[in-house]
């Protein structure tokens, strides 16, 4: 069912992804408001009217089950979904994990007491009967891009060519993504001549990946990432080539990213690069010490580190091998089911860690 908010499909085809994006967009709509005539409500003051709506009583005990919170605006009552929380949270400029933990009453009562006082407008994301964002309603701050436009453009530049193999796309509320492989030679032939460049040598099979993403509910902008497989070993090629949602640009914007595509990774590929000519001592300390200062969780630390010194031993190594160690971590997070949102940030929290100063990281003495 569309409706509900841990909703999330896969599709096999490239057309079944374009298709839904199309149908779920057709369905949609967005309202600007001012942000101070915005009421949060709790499911028992949710007015007859509604509940009589034809379809709103499954929607409504969905709602009930996760953020239990009505939005009231001018132009209606709409049940609120968990994609909306925190960006309702942001107009109300108020944060902090207690919120999290409090009553769904005192938090709709702290919300209203904020939303009296805020400032400017809000935008909107009706979708599937709930409202699934509340963003800025000021185009400096946000603008709507249209995702099946921004997808097709993606489509027409990556998948119209005979080196691209779709391989899987998938979308949720808070996201959608697809994913390409590429058969062309000419980056796996940039990674093998840097590689021997550096006296080293791949893992074994180079695979080269495309995956675009974005989201019409604040949770990511329009972003292309380079991935590569080499051998069992995934490489994260950088941080993504990125456009948000601001002004009225962003369609065109992506549109000269995707022709720069090959050219920006190609730079970053050379930051890898750097990578090989960085010694570490201690290489199996450095990954957790650099993991534990990025907070990437105990947990995950100590599967990584293990699978790091399964692989690659504790001999001193270069920062690469490192960052490769860095990169499984993603293999894990999958593992225990980790959200796609969350995976996302998980894999930009990885390719940031390429920029870090290495030596700071490499002591000696016993894990802890």
């Amino acid at each position: 069912m569309y409706y509900y908010d841990d909703f999330g499909k896969a599709f096999k085809t490239e057309l079944d992804f374009h298709e839904y994006l199309d149908e779920i967009d057709g369905r949609a709509q967005w309202l600007r408001i001012p942000a101070k005539k915005l009421r949060v409500l709790t499911m028992a003051e949710a007015p007859d009217a509604l509940k009589e709506t034809p379809g709103m009583g499954d929607v409504l005990a969905d709602t009930k089950k996760h953020t239990g919170l009505l939005l009231q605006c001018p132009q209606g009552v709409f049940p609120v979904g968990t994609t909306a929380v925190g960006t309702l949270k942001d107009r109300a400029r108020i944060k902090g994990t207690a919120l999290s933990e409090v009553k769904t009453a005192v938090l709709a009562d702290i919300l209203n007491e904020c939303l009296k006082v805020a400032k400017g407008n809000a935008l909107l994301r009706i979708s599937e009967g709930k409202v699934r964002g509340v963003l800025s309603g000021d185009e400096a701050d946000y603008a709507i891009i249209s995702m099946p436009e921004l997808f097709m453009i993606a489509s027409a530049y990556i998948s119209a060519g005979p080196d691209a193999l779709f391989c899987h796309g998938y979308a949720d509320h808070y996201l959608a993504q697809i994913t390409w492989q590429m058969s062309s030679s000419d980056l796996t032939k940039t990674y093998g001549e840097l590689m021997e460049e550096h006296g080293k040598k791949p893992f074994g099979e180079i695979r080269v990946f495309i995956r675009v993403v974005s989201s019409d509910v604040g949770a990511s902008g329009a972003n292309i990432f380079y991935s590569m497989m080499d051998g069992n070993h995934t490489i994260i090629l950088g941080e993504a080539l990125r456009i948000k949602h601001q002004y009225k640009r962003g369609l065109e914007e992506f549109t000269c990213n995707m022709e720069s595509l090959f050219q920006y990774y190609k730079q970053k590929l050379k930051d890898i690069g750097r990578l090989c000519d960085i010694q570490i001592r201690y290489p199996a300390n450095t990954l957790s010490e650099l993991m534990k200062k990025q907070n990437f969780g105990k947990k995950l630390i100590a599967e990584t580190v293990e699978r790091f010194k399964a692989a690659f031993g504790e001999d001193p190594c270069s920062a690469y091998e490192v960052y490769c160690g860095l990169c499984e971590s993603l293999f894990f997070a999958k593992k225990h089911d980790s959200s796609t949102a969350g995976l996302m940030k998980l894999e930009e929290k990885i390719a940031r860690c390429i920029a870090v100063r290495w030596h700071d990281y490499d002591i000696p003495g016993a894990l802890s």
